[in-house]
Formats: C-alpha cells, structure tokens, sequence
C-alpha cells in the first residue's frame, strides 16, 4: 500500500458523511471520494454519449467504464448536478448490477485510497478520504483511520427534506422518512458488501452535532493517528 493516510467513513443516507469528507479534505488536503455516485457518473457519461441506454451494449459500457476510471473523468461527472436527475435515475440501476462494472470499480476504490489523484489545483494529495457503506470492511480494511458516522432517521429525513425543498423539489417528511428506513435496510442486508460498522471504526452520532463539532471529534482522531506532512 504506497499511501498510508487513508480514512475510511461508512454510514447510512444522510448521516453527514459527504460534509464530513470535504471539510477534512478541504483541511489536510486529501482527495476524497464519494463512492455512491460512481455508478452514476458512468451512467451520466453514457446518456451525454448518446449511448442506447434503453437496449445498452454491455461490452460498450464496460469500456466506458475502464475508460472514464481510467483517467479520472468519472471524478468530474460524479460533481455534475445532472447525476441526481429523473434521468439518470431511470438507468443506473441497469448500470449498478453489471458485474464487470462492480469489479471495476471496486479496484477504482481501493487504487484511489492507495494511489489518491491529484488535487483540482494539480498539487500533489497527501491523503484519500473514501466515503461509503463498505469502505472500512472491504474496500480499505487496513485503513489506519475509519470512522462510522450515523444519526436517528428521524434526523436524517429532516435534512434530506431540507435538501429537497431547498432544490425546489416538492417533498413530504414522513415520505423521506419511510425512504431512509427502506434504504437502511436494504443496504444492511443485502448479500453483497452490506453497510456493517468495522470493529476498529469509531461511531460518532451527528443526531445532536453539527457540522463543526462532528468535525473536531474527527480532527482529534486523525491528528493522533496520521502524520500528515
């Protein structure tokens, strides 16, 4: 493993984890990674590309796929609003079950926390932040950092509700809270890779804080853990 400052963070829907991952690379200057867009980048890709999305050729997808992890271009379709449209909804669940494409982009995962790109400024990262349901138990077990980061559902529906509205998109709370709950289970029991807290993972409960307390608690754990140069 070339790069020792991997950090691991794994928990449910709208637990805090995207927030957590940018302020602590925004701080120590790591590249992070959002795994849950991958499969969405790919299929935001291949939509732009005019691929057939309805009949999709496997073979052709599967090389869009090595060639957009290849380069790093799935980083900047991962940025792309568009990966959270009704379209883009419509196909990426097609995409997410070809085994190939899962393969791969399990290798993505685990080359990015060892060998992490380059940060937008070219400057050279001095870390990997890999944000997910599986990070700690299979993608880096060896993570000398992993945190569990997780809130009550009922908190949770309130910001993915607040995030909604604030997007304009009509929403009921009892409705994103019934989602969560599904989502939750179904990412716990499912047969391949399921959301499971690493025995060496620290949980860190942002039911009652906010961004910058969840912050310091990090903070504290990675400063004793990593040397960060």
């Amino acid at each position: 493993m070339s790069n020792k400052n991997i950090i691991a963070i794994d928990g449910p829907a709208g637990a805090g984890k995207g927030t957590l991952t940018k302020k602590l690379c925004d701080y120590y200057g790591f590249t992070g990674l959002d795994t849950g867009s991958l499969y969405r980048a790919i299929t935001l890709y291949m939509i732009e590309k005019n691929y057939d999305m309805d009949s999709l050729d496997i073979t052709k997808a599967i090389n869009a796929t090595k060639f957009i992890s290849d380069n790093h271009e799935i980083l900047e379709y991962a940025k792309n609003p568009k990966i959270r449209s009704q379209l883009t909804n419509k196909y990426v669940a097609s995409v997410a079950k070809i085994p190939e494409i899962r393969q791969i982009m399990k290798q993505y995962q685990i080359e990015f926390g060892n060998n992490p790109p380059n940060l937008p400024d070219g400057s050279k990262a001095k870390g990997a932040i890999i944000e997910g349901r599986d990070i700690g138990t299979v993608i880096c077990p060896n993570a000398p950092v992993k945190f569990f980061i997780t809130a009550k559902p009922e908190t949770r529906a309130s910001r993915r509700l607040k995030e909604y509205l604030d997007q304009g998109e009509s929403a009921s709370y009892q409705e994103v809270l019934a989602s969560i709950i599904a989502r939750d289970e179904a990412d716990r029991t499912r047969a391949t890779s399921p959301m499971k807290q690493a025995e060496d993972a620290i949980l860190i409960d942002t039911s009652e804080n906010n961004k910058e307390a969840t912050f310091e608690i990090a903070k504290k754990i990675i400063d004793e853990r990593l040397t960060i140069i």
